[in-house]
This record gives C-alpha cells, structure tokens and sequence, in this order.
C-alpha cells in the first residue's frame, strides 16, 4: 500500500499533486493539508493532527471524512501522519506540503528521514524536485546532463559516488564541511553509496 500525506505547506504543481493522487492507494491530509485537499476537490481517506489549521469551511465539506485528532504537543502534524502510516503497514509515502515560508517547520521535516527513514519509505515531492534516502547502496537510473543534489543530514561518512560529474571516494560529508549541491550525471546511470550517517538525493522534475 502507498500512501499519500498533504501536509499545510506549499504544494507542486496541479499536474503533479493530480499524478500522485491517482497513483497512492490512501490519501492522509495533516490538519490544515485539508484545506489543499477541498481546494482541490481531492477527498481524504483520513484527516489527522492537532486540529487547529483546518479551516471551519473545510471541516463541513469534510464532515464525513474520519478524523482523528491527536493532541500530542511534541510531535508536528506531519510526523503524526507518518507514524500513522507506519502503524497502517503502508510500504511508502508521498509526501506534499512540507516545506513553505517557514524554516523550522522546513527542518522539522527534513526530521523525518531521521526519525521514520528506517521504518517506512519517504519521498518528500515540493515545485522543483524530489527527496529521498539513499539506502546505504544504490543503482539510480538518470539523463545524462541530469542535475542532482546530494544533502548530508547530520554527518556522512564514507560517501561513493560513480558517473557523477563531481564525484566522491569515501568521502566525509556534513553541512558546511562538505556539501554536493547541484551535480551533473554523466551517464544513464549513476552509483552512490554511503557506509554512515543519512545521505539524501534531491532530483530536479
């Protein structure tokens, strides 16, 4: 089963929000992500959170959507989707609306790598590209001429890369040590390992 989380933030284009509706199995709106979905006329299979950013229009519309609210203050409306995605034994996630205007909320998402990477599959889908974790060792089919980021969270070690325009040989990488924003793939294929610590991929639409 693959989900699909519309969290409150700025979402992707309509034509790519619309491919991922049609291709997610359950549709998850965390709190205010609720007001995406009625705007969009896509209907939720469940709304969860807080409950203190869907709007009172949104909640009428929604009045025969099941809504869970959980009041937990130590987890944001996003995490509490994910975890519920977990505990529904979904394989993967989409995930839409997690980053905006606001930095800490930005980082809070970016959290989740860290917190739910080694429990279920995350795809982060924002208006230029998309996130993703590299798995300790990956074959990644590209364009040649493709341009890619790769984003340590926290320190990496060990980090290999192949066919990549700017590559690595079991490099340390860490936010203001070493970075690999914006590379080039050379190939249709391109390798990256990394042997400690969370590596993301972020790949331009």
């Amino acid at each position: 089963m693959k989900a699909l989380i519309i969290a409150n933030g700025s979402l992707p284009s309509v034509r790519v929000v619309r491919s991922l509706v049609n291709s997610a199995d359950v549709i998850v709106c965390a709190d205010g992500g609720a007001n995406h979905a009625r705007r969009l006329k896509i209907r939720p299979t469940i709304i969860l959170g807080d409950m203190d950013s869907m709007s009172s229009g949104t909640k009428r519309v929604f009045k025969y959507v099941p809504q869970l609210r959980i009041e937990n203050q130590h987890s944001t409306d996003l995490e509490k989707a994910v975890s519920y995605c977990i505990k529904q034994k979904y394989l993967s996630v989409d995930i839409i609306g997690a980053f905006g205007d606001r930095l800490d909320h930005t980082t809070g998402s970016l959290g989740c790598f860290n917190k739910f990477g080694k429990n279920i599959e995350l795809r982060f889908i924002d208006s230029i590209g998309v996130l993703t974790r590299i798995k300790t060792s990956e074959t990644i089919k590209t364009e040649i001429g493709e341009k890619l980021s790769l984003i340590p969270l926290g320190r990496c070690s060990g980090v290999n890369t192949k066919t990549l325009k700017y590559e690595l040989k079991d490099s340390v990488m860490e936010i203001g040590v070493q970075e690999g924003i914006s590379n080039v793939a050379l190939s249709s294929s391109i390798s990256i390992s990394v042997k400690k610590g969370i590596l993301l991929l972020y790949r331009f639409h």
